[in-house]
């Protein structure tokens, strides 16, 4: 089996000169394919897969009327330093679905120390603890998604 440059220079020059964009041509056991690519940069579109780690479903807060809320804030304010989230994504109070949770209301916790976990873009970033103190109260549920300077915990 010999391969002619000349016959392969000649089906080069034909795709490059016209609008096919493939040609394949077979002889007995000798087999051509000549693929053209275009000038236009190909751009990977990214596909939404679904996040490893699934949460239990957050049960919903109730919705009370914006004059009674006002009301409610007066008479539940919990003093101390309230620890708000770095960054917009999903709040998890545990590592895994099956681990326990990084801390609990009424809990010590030192400054520093992992308390909960925010996902964003796929990736789980640990949250440390901002203050040394005590876990006053958990402000949001598990799987619920968090603003930005969204209040997490209470620490006193």
């Amino acid at each position: 089996m010999q391969i002619d440059i000349n016959k392969i220079s000649r089906l080069i020059k034909i795709v490059s000169e016209s609008d096919i964009a493939e040609l394949e041509l077979k002889e007995g056991e000798e087999q051509i394919k000549i693929t053209r690519t275009s000038n236009t940069v190909s751009v990977p579109v990214p596909v939404a897969q679904p996040a490893a780690y699934v949460a239990p479903a957050a049960v919903p807060a109730p919705v009370a009327a914006p004059a009674a809320a006002e009301a409610d804030d007066s008479a539940d304010t919990i003093s101390g330093h309230v620890m708000k989230s770095p960054m917009v994504g999903t709040f998890y109070r545990r590592p895994s679905p099956d681990a326990s949770n990084f801390v609990e209301e009424g809990a010590s916790v030192k400054e520093g120390a992992t308390v909960c976990i925010i996902e964003a873009m796929k990736t789980m970033n640990q949250i440390a603890a901002d203050k040394t103190g005590v876990i006053k109260k958990i402000l949001v549920a598990d799987g619920e998604t968090v603003e930005f300077d969204q209040p997490l915990f209470i620490i006193e």
